[in-house]
């Protein structure tokens, strides 16, 4: 029996703003002197050593969360534990989200291990990771269907999880520089960044004056600002799109967090245009023009295609008969890539190769497999925000999710049945406003999109794509939000 379902469209960005912009703002991380030599002091901390910091977290001007820091000294390094609280609303719905992450670090803070956790509501992740020699193993899933990853390090990174113990024993000097490699966990990916010593100035908290340095930091294109103390305390940090971070006491931190206020973070990620479209979903033809053109933009092929800055989206049609049967056994490699499980689509899993053989029913057509799958799909998912790292395991136990949880499942299927399938990230238009948003892409001769939120294939011209590729591309996205700007030229 079929269900009634209200779509809702829910941005990538709900996934991507937590986990990397304000993992990003939050992580007070160590950094490796690059360009500089700094005079650190050789004092050595005692097996009893603890530190603890809070800071509260504003968007612009209210507060939506806490976040609290703990190091402590160990034989031979550091155990930190960092904890993210927020309290958010997701297209008029409010959550709770709660992140954890426990590292142990070495005398250098450079990882030994780690645990990551993130919760929201009954719907959790969690990762742990191992670094060996030039390897970090890492661990995720039930002990009995526990799936395994290595990557291969090419210097041992840092992680994100509190890391000011770096600063409180260095003398920062104004133009001083640092490249350190951190690795994130939500994203499984380590990544070079580099920090600078700005300038030393006056800032006010609670109306008291502090002097500070000021540290900024390049993150996918946008400048990140912190500030410490002489000590090294971080005193505020400062995001884009309104986010700031401010020191706090652990009294402080936790009160205030008043749900009637809190803004509605699909909302305020929206991109708004002045021409509204009539009739969205039967758009065949749009033509808009960018304030800025992504680096990322994808515009080699029919579908999309580009002139300066204005660019053409066309709805693409379907192949009459595909040239193969499922699964596909053809030579392309580019395309046999697009079959393989990852960490997070397990197309290997049993059950979930039991269910779309149970859903195609025998079907040799990819065409026609790949519509029964995309039905399944929008039919049995129920349509709602999750804060979480998308894992096709958990939205086959949960079968809820937003667009992020019915594009992870709807790849997951499609390899399994032997299509080969991909995530796509962009935008979509609604009611006034384009919402960052998930899709899919499968070869049927040729890359056809489809949507299982909206019950697709393909889907209209007002999905703009902006990049394809797993959760480590798609952190690409962050950088964009709240810069790109659109304004629609053509459409039928």
């Amino acid at each position: 029996m079929r269900r009634s379902v209200i779509y809702k469209i829910s941005g990538i960005v709900i996934v991507l703003f937590w986990l990397f912009v304000l993992a990003e703002l939050v992580k007070r991380t160590h950094f490796t002197p690059s360009s500089v030599k700094l005079t650190c002091t050789d004092e050595k901390m005692p097996l009893d050593y603890i530190s603890e910091e809070w800071m509260e977290v504003f968007v612009r001007g209210r507060k939506v969360g806490y976040t609290v820091t703990r190091l402590k000294k160990i034989e031979g390094g550091f155990d930190v534990t960092e904890e993210i609280c927020l309290g958010v609303t997701l297209m008029g719905s409010a959550t709770e989200i709660l992140s954890n992450t426990r590292a142990q670090l070495d005398e250098g803070f450079l990882l030994n291990s780690f645990d990551f956790s993130l919760c929201s509501g009954p719907i959790a992740f969690r990762i742990s990771g191992k670094v060996k020699g030039n390897n970090l193993y890492l661990f995720m899933g039930e002990e009995a269907r526990e799936e395994t990853k290595v990557i291969r390090l090419p210097s041992r990174p840092t992680i994100s999880a509190g890391m000011t113990q770096f600063f409180k024993s260095c003398e920062l000097r104004i133009g001083d520089s640092f490249t350190f490699p951190v690795f994130d966990p939500a994203t499984m990916t380590t990544n070079p960044t580099i920090i600078k010593v700005a300038a030393k100035e006056v800032i006010k908290l609670d109306g008291k004056s502090y002097e500070a340095f000021r540290l900024e930091m390049n993150f996918l294109g946008r400048t990140l600002v912190f500030w410490v103390d002489e000590r090294g305390v971080s005193l505020k940090e400062k995001g884009f799109m309104g986010f700031t971070l401010v020191r706090s006491t652990p009294a402080k931190a936790k009160l205030g967090l008043d749900g009637s206020k809190r803004i509605d973070f699909c909302e305020l990620s929206a991109i708004k245009v002045a021409k509204r479209l009539r009739d969205p979903r039967k758009v065949s033809y749009l033509r808009v023009q960018l304030n800025q053109v992504p680096s990322s933009l994808p515009v080699d092929g029919p579908r999309q295609s580009l002139n300066g800055k204005a660019l053409a989206v066309r709805k693409e049609g379907l192949p009459v008969k595909a040239s193969y049967t499922v699964p596909y056994e053809g030579g392309d490699n580019r395309l046999l890539y697009y079959l393989k499980p990852e960490m997070l689509i397990q197309s290997e899993d049993k059950e979930i190769i039991a269910l779309a053989k149970e859903i195609v029913e025998g079907t040799a057509d990819p065409f026609t497999a790949a519509k029964m799958i995309l039905a399944w799909v929008f039919e049995n998912l129920e349509k709602v925000p999750v804060v979480s790292i998308p894992d096709a395991r958990e939205i086959l136990k949960y079968r809820k999710g937003d667009c992020n949880e019915h594009a992870t499942i709807l790849t997951a299927l499609l390899r399994a049945a032997g299509i080969p399938a991909r995530i796509v990230v962009g935008v979509v238009y609604k009611d006034g406003r384009f919402y960052y948003h998930a899709w899919n892409e499968a070869y049927i001769d040729k890359w056809i999109s489809m949507d299982a939120t909206l019950k697709q294939m393909p889907v209209d011209a007002t999905h703009i794509k902006l990049i394809d590729g797993g959760i480590e591309k798609q952190i690409q996205i962050v950088g964009m939000i709240g810069s790109l700007e659109f304004t629609i030229l053509d459409y039928r």
